[in-house]
């Protein structure tokens, strides 16, 4: 599996954490939560798992 470097938009902004729908589910696991984002460039949203979620979170307040 390749692994590709991401690159957020600059003026990201974290709009809520949520559960993943039954259709992303089907793509995520279900048991990840999904930190939904928005920017200039639209929706962002980032699958993340439960443990890594405070993690992720002061990641994107940094941006």
């Amino acid at each position: 599996m390749s692994r590709q470097a991401v690159v957020l938009p600059a003026d990201l902004v974290r709009a809520g954490v949520r559960s993943p729908s039954l259709r992303e589910a089907v793509a995520v696991n279900p048991g990840s939560r999904i930190v939904a984002c928005e920017s200039s460039d639209g929706e962002v949203l980032i699958a993340v798992m439960p443990p890594e979620l405070d993690h992720v979170i002061k990641a994107l307040e940094s941006v």
